[in-house]
C-alpha cells in the first residue's frame, strides 16, 4: 500500500476527504424510489424544497443521479421545476379531485372493455402477474408499492386495449392522481379500514377473470365496480364531518 494512503493522505499531499459510502443499490432507481414513497405517502409535504445538494449528501451520491430521479419524478407530476431550475414537491390540486374520479371512471370501463376482446396472450399473463403483486402487497399494506402496482396493473389493461391514445391518456391520468390515491390510502389505513383488502383484490380480480374470458360487458362492469371501490371510500371520507355525530340536545 502507498504511504499516502496509509497515511490518509492524497498524491499530493492534501488530506483526502472520506469516501462517501453510497446506500445499498444506490443511483437514480434508488433515490426515486425512496422520494416518490415518500411523497406518495406525504411524509414530504407539497412545496418542500428538494435541494440537489442537499439529497446527494442524504443518500451519499453525486448531484447526477440525484437530478436524474427528479427528472423521473417530475414526468410523473409529483415533483414541479422552478424557473430558477430548483426544484420542489409538486403542489396538491384538491380542486381536481372530481375531475380525476371522472375521468378515471371513463377510462376504467373502456379500457377493460376493449383489452377483453383485443388482449393477446403475454398481455393477460402480465396483467395477472401484476394482480398477483398488487394483492400481496395491499395484503400487507405496503402503501406506497399498492400505488404503484395499481398503476401497473391499469396501464397494463390500457395498453392492451389495443389503442395507444387511450393507453397514454391512462398514463397521464394515473401519474396526475397517485397522490390523490395516496392520500386517501394514508387515511384508510390510519383508520383500520381493514374491509378495503377485499373489496380491491376482488375488484381487481373481477377484471382480469371478464378479460381472460373475452367478456367485454363484464369486463366494462368490473373496471366500474374498481372505481367504485376508491371512489365511493373516498368520497365518504371528504365529506365526513365529526360535528354532524354531535347531538346539541
Amino acid at each position: 500500500m502507498a504511504q499516502s494512503e496509509r497515511s490518509g493522505r492524497n498524491a499530493k499531499g492534501g488530506v483526502a476527504k472520506p469516501e462517501r459510502k453510497p446506500v445499498r443499490g444506490s443511483g437514480a432507481d434508488t433515490v426515486y424510489e425512496t422520494l416518490r414513497a415518500e411523497i406518495l405517502t406525504l411524509k414530504m409535504e407539497p412545496g418542500t424544497l428538494l435541494d440537489e445538494t442537499d439529497l446527494a449528501e442524504r443518500f451519499g451520491l453525486s448531484r447526477s443521479p440525484i437530478r436524474e430521479a427528479l427528472i423521473r419524478l417530475a414526468a410523473e407530476g409529483l415533483v414541479k421545476t422552478l424557473r430558477n431550475r430548483s426544484s420542489i414537491v409538486a403542489p396538491f390540486d384538491m380542486i381536481a379531485i372530481p375531475s380525476f374520479l371522472d375521468a378515471s371512471e371513463l377510462l376504467y370501463r373502456l379500457t377493460a372493455r376493449l383489452a377483453a376482446t383485443n388482449r393477446t396472450q403475454v398481455q393477460l399473463g402480465r396483467i395477472k402477474h401484476i394482480h398477483e403483486q398488487h394483492s400481496v402487497a395491499t395484503r400487507e399494506r405496503d402503501m406506497a408499492l399498492m400505488i404503484r402496482l395499481n398503476r401497473e396493473f391499469h396501464l397494463a389493461i390500457a395498453d392492451a386495449s389495443g389503442n395507444a391514445f387511450y393507453a397514454n391518456w391512462m398514463r397521464q391520468l394515473l401519474d396526475q392522481g397517485q397522490r390523490i390515491l395516496g392520500s386517501y390510502l394514508l387515511d384508510v389505513s390510519e383508520l383500520g379500514d381493514h374491509d378495503l383488502e377485499g373489496h380491491w383484490i376482488n375488484a381487481h380480480l373481477a377484471i382480469v377473470e371478464a378479460i381472460e374470458a373475452r367478456d367485454a360487458d363484464a369486463a366494462e362492469a368490473a373496471g366500474r365496480r374498481d372505481f367504485e371501490t376508491i371512489a365511493v371510500r373516498m368520497h365518504e371520507r371528504l365529506t365526513e364531518r365529526p360535528s354532524k355525530r354531535l347531538a346539541l340536545t
